[in-house]
């Protein structure tokens, strides 16, 4: 690699808004990154591969929640090399990733040819995986084994029972259908659209309900014991639903929040079949959780499986595609190259 020379010039995808408070992304050419903007025990790190994930369509939109201001670039993960070390953990030339971590929203994200970033929030390529496969896993997949392994004694301990994925259409979905098909689960979904049945079929999902069928559930306060484990990750009022269906001592693992951050629960599933809600927040793994996600990420069955649904594309199509109302059109875990 060439010597760092100052200022880096660089490209990036930056969500702006204008006077008129209309929200826009935008591709700009002369960001400049300065020697003294690098703080101490910070890297830059010259980007390889990035992926889209819900929370960057979220910040097309200006979500307040996630842009402190304006202009902001996305991307929450992260692969390629040090280009500039300001720290004793890193050299430059290393092979590194950042995963799991608040890239993107404390800090300007991946949607650009340069980041600089703690040097705690990094970690180097482990063997047997890519810059381009770290990405295919991402925040995503790591979430996605982590509510894996929360759930895997009861999913095994009750392997006749089905498991529901709500939304399984996103990339966490996905990752955990492919999960669960390989230790031969009977695996159930919902989605918002007819047109998704027949990948999901096609994934080995064995029933399909459409969301707002499913939501129309009649309002007992138990339902027949169906699952041992749901996978939620739409939020709302779905969370009671799926509570209602659970067998006793099942368990409801809460991923995401696309329906709502509140929900109107019957506690009687949680008093008389002694049923589980549990949380999965990528972030707050551990340094030993990272290791094994990583470990089960390195199956060749898995990343061929991940491969078939990937599909490679670059800023100018990021631009296109992060319209919130193009939002999981297709079944597929986008990786983008920078």
């Amino acid at each position: 690699m060439k010597k760092v020379t100052y200022p880096i010039k660089y490209i990036s995808l930056n969500i702006i808004k204008t006077k008129k408070n209309k929200i826009l992304n935008k591709i700009t050419k002369n960001n400049l990154l300065k020697k003294d903007n690098v703080q101490k025990n910070h890297v830059v790190i010259k980007v390889e591969y990035s992926n889209l994930n819900y929370k960057d369509f979220l910040m097309a939109q200006g979500h307040a929640g996630l842009i402190k201001k304006f202009p902001h670039t996305p991307g929450i993960d992260a692969s390629g090399t040090i280009y500039y070390s300001n720290s004793n953990k890193f050299n430059k030339n290393d092979k590194v990733f950042v995963i799991a971590q608040p890239l993107g929203v404390e800090v300007n994200g991946s949607f650009s040819e340069y980041i600089s970033v703690p040097d705690t929030w990094v970690e180097k390529l482990p063997k047997g995986l890519t810059s381009k496969e770290i990405m295919m896993i991402g925040t995503s997949g790591f979430t996605a084994i982590k509510a894996f392994n929360k759930s895997l004694k009861t999913i095994l301990k009750y392997k006749d029972k089905p498991v529901l994925i709500t939304g399984a259409t996103g990339n966490v979905g996905l990752f955990l259908i492919f999960l669960l098909k390989n230790i031969g689960i009977n695996i159930e979904a919902t989605t918002t659209k007819t047109k998704n049945n027949l990948v999901l079929k096609r994934l080995g999902v064995k029933k399909i309900y459409q969301l707002k069928n499913f939501l129309k559930t009649p309002n007992f306060s138990l339902l027949n014991e169906k699952y041992s484990v749901v996978f939620e990750n739409l939020g709302g009022d779905l969370i009671s639903i799926c509570l209602k269906y659970l067998i006793t001592k099942g368990i409801l693992v809460s991923i995401g929040n696309i329906l709502g951050n509140s929900s109107n629960i019957n506690i009687l599933p949680l008093i008389l079949r002694e049923v589980s809600i549990l949380s999965v927040n990528a972030e707050c793994s551990n340094t030993n959780e990272r290791k094994n996600i990583l470990k089960t990420f390195k199956s060749i069955k898995l990343k061929r499986q991940i491969l078939k649904r990937t599909k490679i594309i670059n800023l100018k199509e990021v631009s296109k595609i992060i319209k919130f109302q193009n939002y999981n059109k297709k079944i597929l875990r986008y990786v983008v190259k920078i």
